[in-house]
């Protein structure tokens, strides 16, 4: 049966019917599957291009590549959870579908990404659209590099770093000086505010490209088509042999006189630029006292990095953001003093338009022994861009940095040093001045002992995630859960070592120790303090001792964790042993392994609870592509402090993957 579509002759309601039709009539499925088919065809046309192979090897290798290859794996989990004596932490019944499968023919690779699950994820403001239920391909041909579904992608650092989309886009690196990488979709989806007005966004569509000139030519990684003639001349004499431009003795010879490799990352100019926009229409008019609106944003950055004089290097990015707070503001901004005068064909400057700059760069003198350079990196106060997620700024760094090996590779140490403010608009109370660095120690003292050290007092975004954490996560999903939840860091310390106590033939021993010191930042803009005053210190310490016998398939790990958080004159502690029991059966076939841990812990000398960790581990092989894996969990806290309450809870995965 046909559908007709009527349109009315004033335009309004008629042209809202016709729109509406159009995106029932094309959806993205079918948008990712017309992708497809065109990169097939143009694939299929480029490779009957192709040359006729020179050699016996050659025509295997094309008789071979025109065999369709699958590889990957797909991967199904269920998990069952139940608890007692407080409210439940997740659903009672969640299941979880991931894939990863490639289709490979002839120089043509087609990636596919999928996950699947029931449960929903919740965020913070920063992140309040992310979901786990994704697809994604990435079709590749030679050079050529389709992105469709869900992906991510780095401009650079200072316009768009690893945002995920929704939406298209491709990479292209051909033999010769360029390169170019280019994007479009949707980076955030329409969800309503609470009521305290947190969590909401409009529907946020971007775009973003990227062109590359670089001063040394790509060589060519795929066999170039050859013009094919006889060996003889038409009067049948011999025709004296000239090596083409594609024959491996050009290529030898172009290789020989190349002073330096090609690289993808150095030696080049690069421009970028990126967008976003909100859509006004994604959600209804909300009253200003929620304080959320529609923004608009544009970035630009120009980066070059040069080598010369064969050991001096230089790698200089400027950027720049321009964020309009609210695209329903009508007066515009007639600055004509300004570079986004470029950006006037497709971003609108209004004058609750907000400008801010980004600027480093780094000479580096590259000796074989060592490595001595100079950087800078200045990042205006409230810079940011809707193509990233977090970042550091009001800030200014000067650096000395400096890297070496000594000792046959033995003694190794990189750092900088340097100093850091903030308060650049001088628009706070005070300003904080320090001395600013990073330094990372590994020693070998000895074949048997390792020793690892690092300091950093740079600011910087990390997970703090003790061991107590991983051990009494209830899945390993729930890590994806904390993967984005980022604290600010001021200061890092951590020392490592490693000591191999046996190593015989059937029977080894290891000892290690760890341990680390975060200081997190409390940013409180208003007085322009950001270090520690009124922060909070992790103090985490671990160590473990090893032991394995190869005959046996049987390998103990005798663990103590102790964890410390201080703030506000409040001491917090976490204290408690592990042990943990793997064997493998059946030629390692099956693996078997049982975990113990008791967490004790403190609120100054008080113990407030004490929880207890049972997990049991299966995981059977079956034809080396068919696995099968049981996990159980029981969790209990006893709590001596009346604040606290005692629970019990049950976690059970059942899981199968399948490789090819």
């Amino acid at each position: 049966m046909n559908k007709q579509v009527s349109v009315a002759p004033t335009g309004g309601t008629g042209a809202i019917q016709v729109q509406d039709q159009a995106r029932k009539l094309v959806s993205p499925s079918q948008v990712i599957g017309w992708i497809v088919i065109i990169l097939t065809i143009t694939t299929t046309t480029l490779v009957a291009q192709t040359s006729p192979p020179r050699t016996i090897e050659e025509a295997k290798a094309i008789f071979e590549d025109r065999k369709l290859r699958v590889s990957g794996g797909v991967s199904a989990s269920q998990i069952f959870y139940g608890a007692s004596g407080i409210e439940s932490r997740r659903d009672p019944y969640t299941y979880f579908l991931t894939g990863n499968i490639t289709f490979s023919m002839f120089s043509f690779s087609l990636p596919i990404t999928f996950s699947y699950t029931n449960q929903e994820f919740s965020f913070s403001q920063e992140l309040p659209s992310i979901s786990f239920n994704q697809f994604g391909i990435q079709p590749t041909w030679k050079w050529i590099k389709l992105y469709a579904g869900y992906n991510t992608l780095t401009l650079s650092p200072y316009t768009m770093n690893g945002h995920l989309f929704l939406g298209g886009g491709f990479e292209v690196k051909p033999p010769g000086r360029l390169s170019a990488t280019a994007l479009y979709g949707r980076f955030r989806k329409a969800v309503m505010p609470d009521s305290a007005g947190q969590n909401g966004s409009f529907e946020r569509f971007g775009y973003g490209a990227k062109v590359g000139i670089h001063f040394k030519s790509r060589p060519n990684k795929h066999r170039p088509k050859r013009r094919l003639q006889s060996k003889y001349t038409r009067d049948g004499e011999l025709r004296e042999q000239t090596p083409s431009a594609g024959s491996s003795s050009s290529v030898a010879s172009n290789e020989k006189n190349s002073n330096t490799p090609f690289s993808e990352n150095t030696d080049l100019l690069e421009l970028t630029v990126f967008g976003a926009k909100d859509r006004t229409g994604s959600l209804p008019l909300l009253p200003d006292s929620l304080g959320l609106t529609p923004e608009e944003n544009v970035a630009l950055s120009a980066r070059l990095n040069k080598t010369f004089f064969k050991n001096f290097s230089l790698d200089v990015e400027v950027a720049t953001s321009a964020i309009t707070s609210d695209i329903r503001e009508t007066e515009r901004d007639d600055n004509q003093q300004t570079v986004f005068l470029v950006t006037d064909g497709f971003f609108t400057r209004k004058t609750n338009t907000s400008y801010y700059n980004a600027y480093k760069g780094q000479l580096n003198y590259n000796h074989p022994s060592f490595t001595i350079g100079v950087g800078y990196e200045r990042v205006d106060p409230e810079y940011r861009t809707h193509g990233a997620y977090f970042f550091n700024n009001d800030f200014e760094n000067m650096t000395l940095n400096f890297s070496t090996q000594m000792w046959q590779g033995k003694f190794s140490v990189n750092g900088s040093l340097g100093t850091q403010r903030n308060n650049l608009n001088d628009q706070n109370l005070s300003t904080l001045r320090r001395a600013s660095g990073s330094v990372n120690v590994n020693v070998i003292p000895h074949p048997k002992l390792n020793l690892s050290l690092a300091y950093s007092n740079f600011q910087s975004f990390t997970r703090i995630r003790t061991q107590f954490d991983i051990l009494n996560q209830l899945t390993a999903f729930d890590n994806f859960r904390d993967s984005l939840s980022f604290t600010q860091i001021s200061q890092n310390a951590n020392a490592s070592l490693n000591y191999q106590v046996f190593n015989g033939a059937n029977h080894r021993q290891f000892w290690n120790l760890n341990g680390n010191v975060q200081i997190a930042s409390n940013d409180n803009s208003s007085n322009g303090t950001s270090d520690v005053a009124g922060g909070t210190v992790f103090y985490n310490a671990s160590t473990s001792y090893n032991f394995s016998w190869n005959k046996l398939g049987l390998t103990t790990v005798v663990a103590f964790n102790y964890s410390q958080n201080e703030a506000e004159n409040v001491l917090a502690r976490t204290i408690g042993p592990t042990l943990t029991v793997t064997q493998t059966f059946f030629k390692k076939k099956l693996r078997a392994s049982l975990s113990a841990s008791l967490n004790n812990s403190y609120l100054g000398e008080n113990l407030t609870s004490s929880i207890i960790n049972l997990r049991l581990n299966g995981g059977y092989t079956l034809m080396k592509k068919h696995r099968l894996t049981v996990n159980i969990l029981t969790l209990r806290r006893n709590a001596t402090d009346t604040s606290r309450l005692a629970f019990s809870e049950f976690t059970g995965t059942l899981g199968y993957s399948y490789s090819f």
